[in-house]
């Protein structure tokens, strides 16, 4: 089937796409609809048909889930050539059906996929967005209570839990939860520490940050900064889609002071995230490994 599939496809695969990660109600969706706005641009927002297509296996939300095997998490050992070279086709003609060459891509579960992703897309860059984990939770909250969030009998959130206790460092955390709120803001510390850990093997020409903060309050400067990344040039209809559509809409959590629950379940790196220095949560993410290796190896 899959062959049949390809050989009526063009054999041209996508080169160098471009993966916008971040826990979701991060800003990933303003973001990339923002980057839409570029000419030279292909944006697919969750297009999760497209990953099911060649790999049913990356369905956690639909009422096929559970049969199909969904998994939260993917690794290198899940892909299948076969299966990879689909996917890059398909998204090739997501390119040729807009005439626009560059594709960004968004899909937030993917911050547990990053190892899967680059193992299929070798070529690929990424960009991280983050957010204040508190506010993140909060929104993740809002979005639960309207039956928006987990899926289908809660299955997203099972594969979460599932994901926390095989790691002694979140084991025990789940059943911290008694709230929407806590249970987003668990997904923030497992979805985030996903990404950073992974960014942090990359090359730094592979990868690039930025925060929410600086993307409301300095939107012009951050898309700059960002474009001359891609290395696509200014558009005029970027710049004035930033001028009347990029706002902070909520109340900043920056000063807020974090519950014992809250600490643990947000982790060593919700502090950092409350409060933008221009370093990046991935070099910050690094710096406490070493500092905690180092100690460590000091007592041992």
């Amino acid at each position: 089937m899959l062959r049949k599939l390809l050989s009526q496809l063009s054999n041209k695969q996508i080169q160098r796409p471009i993966f916008i990660l971040g826990c979701g109600r991060s800003g990933t969706t303003i973001f990339g609809t923002t980057l839409s706005q570029h000419r030279d641009i292909t944006y697919l927002n969750e297009r999760r048909d497209i990953w099911h297509q060649a790999y049913p296996i990356a369905d956690i939300w639909s009422e096929q889930a559970k049969a199909r095997g969904g998994k939260m998490k993917l690794t290198a050992a899940d892909a299948n050539p076969e299966k990879s070279a689909l996917l890059r086709t398909l998204f090739h003609r997501q390119t040729i059906k807009t005439s626009r060459p560059v594709l960004v891509e968004k899909l937030p579960i993917n911050n547990f996929r990053v190892e899967f992703i680059h193992s299929i897309f070798p070529d690929a860059r990424f960009i991280h967005i983050f957010r204040n984990g508190l506010e993140v939770a909060k929104s993740i909250q809002k979005m639960s209570e309207a039956g928006k969030w987990f899926g289908p009998n809660e299955y997203k959130w099972q594969q979460l839990s599932d994901y926390a206790k095989n790691d002694p460092a979140t084991e025990k955390l789940p059943a911290l939860c008694d709230s929407y709120y806590h249970k987003g803001l668990l997904e923030w510390r497992l979805s985030t520490e996903s990404v950073v850990r992974f960014l942090g093997q990359l090359a730094g020409d592979k990868y690039m940050e930025i925060s929410y903060s600086a993307l409301t309050g300095d939107a012009s400067g951050t898309l700059a900064k960002v474009v001359d990344y891609l290395e696509i040039g200014p558009d005029p209809n970027l710049t004035n889609f930033i001028e009347t559509n990029i706002s902070r809409r909520t109340a900043n959590l920056e000063n807020s002071a974090l519950t014992e629950t809250e600490a643990q379940l947000g982790g060593q790196l919700l502090p950092f995230s409350q409060e933008d220095n221009g370093e990046g949560l991935t070099n910050i993410y690094r710096r406490l490994e070493l500092a905690q290796r180092a100690v460590h190896e000091s007592v041992g």
